[in-house]
């Protein structure tokens, strides 16, 4: 089993012209040095783009990296994503979170990531439907009342908090 980690989110560093936010090329480059600083450049693994606001963090865009973080996350089609969501105004200060394997380790299975992908941008479609990459994001089509899903509210019968306990959900 590969453990990832998650670390603390980074600030990507942008100009402001007229309020209109931008991440241009040297602020990528500014970045790109923050994650070699910062000695996770060459792991593989998720990021997810976010804007932090006073009321916490905002998912946009989640990505993997399956050669290393900083081949993959600062590619000019990703810049250009992440501006769309600065120019359309969102209030907020941009960042990265990443989750990339343990300390000693650079590398984790492919598949793996992926999977980690497809559960990241579930729960980024989750906390914000506005997310950009939602491939893979769409509302389930069954639930199981009173274990998973949107089945109602009210309190869950002895049955149901059984089986969630029975698969510690």
């Amino acid at each position: 089993m590969t453990v990832f980690e998650v670390y603390e989110p980074i600030e990507i560093p942008f100009t402001s012209t007229n309020n209109v936010k931008r991440i241009n090329r040297d602020n990528t480059n500014e970045f790109l040095r923050n994650l070699v600083e910062e000695g996770i450049d060459k792991k593989q693994g998720c990021y997810i783009f976010c804007l932090r606001t006073g009321r916490g963090y905002s998912p946009w865009y989640v990505g993997k990296a399956t050669k290393g973080i900083h081949q993959e996350c600062m590619q000019d089609g990703k810049i250009r994503r992440y501006n769309e969501v600065l120019h359309d105004g969102k209030k907020g200060t941009p960042v990265m979170f990443f989750l990339l394997p343990g300390q000693r380790k650079n590398k984790a299975p492919t598949n793996t990531i992926n999977e980690m992908e497809k559960f990241l941008i579930k729960a980024g479609y989750e906390r914000n439907k506005d997310i950009m990459n939602t491939h893979h994001a769409k509302d389930d089509t069954w639930t199981i009342k009173g274990v998973s899903g949107k089945s109602g509210s009210g309190q869950s019968k002895k049955e149901e908090r059984d089986f969630k306990t029975m698969l510690k959900l």
